[in-house]
């Protein structure tokens, strides 16, 4: 059931963007913001390696998007982004009783990003298996780098122990 979700309005228009090829930058925008903020959570977790991985696949991701024309296969593009999506599953792995004590600060951020992540892999193709279950956003999905920001800061601000992973 993973690709049951309730679609949003920002959803919609991201979709209808996706269909228009100058919101392809807009998208791998978005994509390259989500990683290099994810990234930023792995290195204040103290894991330099995972964080220049999620660095280094998300800028392939970014790389497949804008190479993706709209109407081909986009095998390569969600493929890319499949990688990101495992990446973020990493940054602190959830256990059967729910985030690790350990990083559970940063799971409101980590949901954002791979909820995110999830959103645009479904929305360049319907079809495509997401690679962790898919994440119940409960709100709008940032369909722009802007939104993206204002929704991660929104909540790295409200939680005093999050503030060092505000976007600049």
């Amino acid at each position: 059931m993973q690709r049951k979700f309730a679609i949003s309005v920002a959803a919609i228009a991201t979709c209808i963007c996706l269909m228009a090829a100058s919101c392809q930058s807009t998208i791998a925008g978005l994509t390259a913001t989500l990683g290099n903020a994810s990234a930023q959570i792995a290195q204040l977790e103290g894991n330099t390696p995972l964080a220049a991985q999620i660095a280094t696949d998300t800028a392939q991701a970014v790389k497949q998007i804008n190479a993706w024309k709209s109407g081909s296969p986009a095998h390569n593009a969600v493929e890319a982004l499949g990688v990101v999506e495992t990446d973020l599953s990493l940054i602190c792995p959830a256990n059967a009783s729910g985030w690790q004590a350990s990083c559970a600060q940063y799971a409101p951020l980590i949901q954002l990003a791979l909820g995110t992540a999830q959103t645009i892999i479904l929305l360049i193709d319907p079809t495509a298996a997401l690679k962790t279950q898919k994440v119940n956003m409960g709100g709008s999905t940032p369909t722009n780098s802007k939104e993206f920001k204002t929704q991660w800061n929104g909540i790295a601000n409200s939680i005093p122990s999050l503030r060092t992973a505000v976007i600049k």
